[in-house]
């Protein structure tokens, strides 16, 4: 189970605003941890004592629920190719195909990257990451961890910032 990932039911979400099931302090507040990004080990990573119990206590009440990895959407047929001018033929040929898709492993590297960042900025990391979480290709997630790690030199230090990332970003 370290590696599941959980999100809040509707019942869950009733539940932290109206205080109605009779939660314990400690089960509350894991409630409220659970977001649907993070997973068991990043939230036991926050110093939960005893988090699989009161997992087991939210799922029991119906408070939260496993989050089920979708399969990555299949791409439409490309339309039949069209006669090019001949300034289409001179682009730059060089670049791997992996820096002009994302592909699942781009995911991975999101979900990865989410799980990190919210170490630094906490409750803003989806608002930090935003362009992050939109790039649709390897490059533009290379772009959007500069603009990052430009936010992490702030308090860490440019050389800092930079080790700190380092591990998040795919080779080009």
């Amino acid at each position: 189970m370290s590696s599941q990932v959980f999100r809040k039911t509707e019942s869950g979400k009733a539940e932290i605003a109206r205080r109605q099931a009779g939660l314990s302090p400690a089960t509350r507040t894991v409630l409220i941890m659970v977001n649907g990004s993070d997973s068991v080990n990043a939230l036991a990573a926050r110093g939960l004592p005893q988090l699989q119990g009161h997992l087991e206590t939210l799922l029991a009440q119906g408070l939260i629920e496993p989050v089920v990895a979708r399969a990555p959407p299949v791409a439409a047929p490309s339309p039949p190719a069209v006669a090019q001018p001949p300034l289409a033929a001179s682009a730059p040929t060089s670049v791997p195909a992996q820096a002009a898709t994302a592909g699942p492993g781009l995911d991975v590297l999101r979900r990865q990257a989410v799980a990190y960042l919210g170490h630094h900025f906490g409750p803003d990391t989806p608002l930090v990451a935003q362009a992050l979480l939109a790039a649709p290709t390897v490059a533009e997630f290379n772009a959007a961890l500069d603009g990052i790690e430009s936010k992490l030199a702030i308090y860490l230090g440019r050389k800092q910032a930079a080790r700190e990332l380092q591990a998040l970003r795919p080779a080009i």
